[in-house]
């Protein structure tokens, strides 16, 4: 996540890209990303929980094609 916006930033977390859910099997085996922790906390859960992200650009408009206000465009 912090490559797409053109950061290098060391990751310290394994995230699962399928949520688990409690899914033994998934929690096992399911496929990992490496993420740092900002990130883990705050988009992916975002993205989780809304379907889209709240990171703004430089441009200062939301970056996420799925967020609301791009729709208004």
């Amino acid at each position: 996540m912090c490559l797409e916006h053109g950061i290098v930033t060391p990751a310290v977390v394994a995230d699962h890209v399928i949520p688990h859910h409690g899914d033994p099997p998934l929690f096992w085996f399911g496929e990992l990303q490496s993420l740092c922790s900002s990130h883990h906390s705050g988009s992916k859960q975002q993205l989780e929980n809304k379907g889209y992200v709240d990171d703004i650009g430089v441009d200062g408009f939301p970056v996420d094609e799925k967020h609301p206000f791009n729709k208004l465009k």
